[in-house]
């Protein structure tokens, strides 16, 4: 079903789209329901990847029913995630009213919101949950009639995961699991249905043959019972040969077994065998949805000990479309926009070391600290992801950070103990101890160079700066204090 149809639902009478009315069209493939006091928290879930872009997810904003910039960072989050949009509840009675910031937002990323009926207490999440999963389930027996809307859905799917958003789609549809293989039964993508069996069936499918020609095969799981088919994949102008293994509680159909197959084979085609084959795509996007299980498998398979200490590598590179050499072989790594993720086992303090292309005079290279497993690589991934931009502002000569770096940047808070610097000391001396401090390491020679200034002016403003302060920049604690709130002079104060 699609937005319009959704509309036209007993349980959605008098609802109406406020904002991004032009995705009324998009299809609908689940619905769930978010209530939550802080963004910050949500942010932190490992959604990345999971969702379809085809989920709407209903709230009141109940916890947040005052503040607008919550609920705008709660959209953003959301959009991150690629949800479909909004339906709103309760407004009126909880939230007073729709802001028209959070209006021009959803416009502005393409989400839908549906305004249910304005102070309305008698409705409830369940009747529209219900009808909409009802009308879903009627449609499963259908694919075959909507093959052309799921493709046309699936071909508009935004880059770099389309393959795998692909199999969400089909898999949150149908309530399957969906797991395409090579030659030699290695699962190159998934999506299980629920989520929580992708170990568990990748277990299975490596503990078993592969068998195209029998259908629905049941097979016993953790007390439960499946219906487990093969499908041989028809793609003979592709490099290599796939399979397709689908495991669901209730048997497909003929029908719904051809549709599948189709919809996959157009989906490869139309995007490319390499998202199949990239396993440091497969690798990071395990870590971000906490599917540590495959992540390790992948990692061991990519020649990387997941039980010994890991260091993540984040390149950012000035012109990503310049051509670029492969990377190194000595680890996993993933190109996502500007960036590029890497993470081996070994800690190369020499940064020509662990990527030989990388450029030290343009491209910027983070270094996180020691990792224990994989699990510590999505956090590590969304740390570095938040502060790239802050450490470059910051730290504008530097082009390689390492982890004290960026412990230093996120210790430096709107709460940290101040010295006071505007008020003893001009902006001009300010910034000649930010070059001083963080840009050049302490060096004369080096601050003087970057200031086109003698040694001499530099040397003068470094000690009318201390008399001024009370501060001695050779005692170890004045000199952290001091550094702490030059980088709180450009964080918050130098924009």
């Amino acid at each position: 079903m699609n937005i319009q149809d959704m509309l036209k639902l007993p349980s959605m009478k008098g609802a109406k789209i406020v904002a991004g009315v032009e995705q009324r069209h998009r299809l609908v493939t689940t619905i769930s329901v978010l209530e939550v006091s802080e963004p910050e928290l949500y942010s932190q879930m490992p959604l990345k990847g999971e969702y379809s872009g085809n989920e709407l997810v209903l709230t009141s904003f109940a916890q947040i029913a005052e503040d607008v910039e919550k609920q705008l960072e709660i959209i953003s989050i959301l959009h991150q995630h690629s949800q479909l949009g909004i339906v709103l509840y309760y407004v009126g009675l909880i939230i007073p009213q729709v802001s028209e910031k959070v209006i021009a937002k959803m416009n502005e990323l393409g989400m839908v919101l549906i305004l249910m009926p304005m102070k309305r207490m008698d409705l409830r999440y369940s009747e529209v949950i219900s009808e909409v999963l009802s009308y879903i389930n009627e449609e499963e027996a259908e694919l075959d009639q909507q093959q052309d809307i799921l493709l046309e859905t699936i071909r508009q799917l935004p880059a770099p995961h389309q393959i795998e958003t692909g199999l969400s789609i089909l898999s949150d549809k149908l309530k399957c699991s969906l797991f395409i293989k090579s030659a030699e039964n290695e699962v190159l993508l998934s999506k299980a249905w629920p989520r929580s069996l992708d170990a568990t069936l990748r277990q299975s499918i490596a503990h078993k043959e592969m068998n195209p020609s029998k259908k629905n095969a049941p097979i016993e799981l953790n007390r439960i019972f499946y219906f487990q088919t093969d499908i041989s994949l028809a793609m003979p102008t592709l490099s290599h040969q796939y399979f397709l293994t689908l495991f669901r509680k209730k048997p497909l159909s003929e029908n719904q077994l051809a549709g599948i197959k189709t919809i996959v084979e157009k989906t490869i085609k139309y995007f490319g065998e390499e998202q199949l084959l990239n396993t440091g795509q497969q690798f990071f996007s395990a870590c971000q949805t906490g599917d540590f299980y495959t992540a390790a498998l992948l990692a061991q398979r990519a020649g990387i000990d997941p039980e010994a200490p890991l260091t993540l590598y984040c390149l950012q590179r000035k012109d990503p479309a310049a051509p670029r050499e492969s990377s190194p072989s000595n680890g996993i790594s993933y190109k996502e926009r500007d960036r590029e993720w890497i993470v081996g086992n070994r800690e190369e303090k020499k940064a020509h070391r662990v990527l030989p292309i990388y450029d030290p005079m343009e491209d910027t290279l983070f270094i996180s600290r020691e990792l224990s497993g994989v699990l510590a690589i999505a956090q590590q991934m969304k740390a570095m992801d938040e502060q790239i931009e802050e450490a470059k502002r910051v730290f504008p000569k530097k082009h390689c950070f390492y982890p004290e770096e960026l412990y230093l940047l996120k210790d430096v808070t709107p709460e940290t103990e101040s010295v006071f610097l505007e008020r003893y000391l001009d902006k001009e001396s300010i910034d000649t101890l930010a070059v001083y401090f963080l840009d050049c390491n302490e060096s004369i020679k080096a601050t003087s160079d970057f200031l086109f200034l003698h040694n001499n002016t530099i040397k003068y403003r470094l000690k009318r700066a201390q008399e001024r302060l009370g501060l001695s920049f050779s005692h170890t604690a004045s000199r952290y204090l001091l550094i702490k709130n030059l980088i709180y002079f450009r964080k918050y104060t130098d924009k």
